[in-house]
């Protein structure tokens, strides 16, 4: 089973409490928004602005497609299929965040593919 994550562009909701992305799963395209105070949290930045929250996204990149991809394979969508991520997910996952290395991230393109 293949999976990739594609970075958002922007903060897509009107209310601008939710980033929204998509993912592909064998191929299959999968809408999915993650919450703000998630990515907060993640990088221990409250009150991040929109900016801010895209790197935190990247910078965190593996801890969220994780938590997506658990959540898409066990079934948890809303009711039009969308995966959303929230703090509930970060808490029930017991993650520490921990960022990602310049290193790491060196030659990184917009999708990633998980095993």
């Amino acid at each position: 089973m293949s999976f990739q994550l594609v970075s958002p562009t922007s903060l897509a909701d009107r209310a601008k409490t939710m980033i929204e992305f998509e993912a592909q799963y064998d191929g299959k395209p999968l809408l999915c928004s993650i919450s703000r105070r998630v990515l907060e949290q993640l990088g221990n930045r409250d009150g991040a602005s929109t900016e801010e929250l895209l790197a935190l996204f990247e910078e965190h990149r593996p801890t969220i497609a994780a938590m997506v991809r658990k959540k898409y394979e066990v079934g948890v969508v809303d009711f039009v299929g969308k995966v959303v991520v929230t703090t509930a997910d970060l808490n029930r996952q017991a993650v520490v965040p921990q960022p990602v290395t310049p290193a790491l991230t060196q030659g990184v393109t917009q999708r990633i593919t998980l095993g």
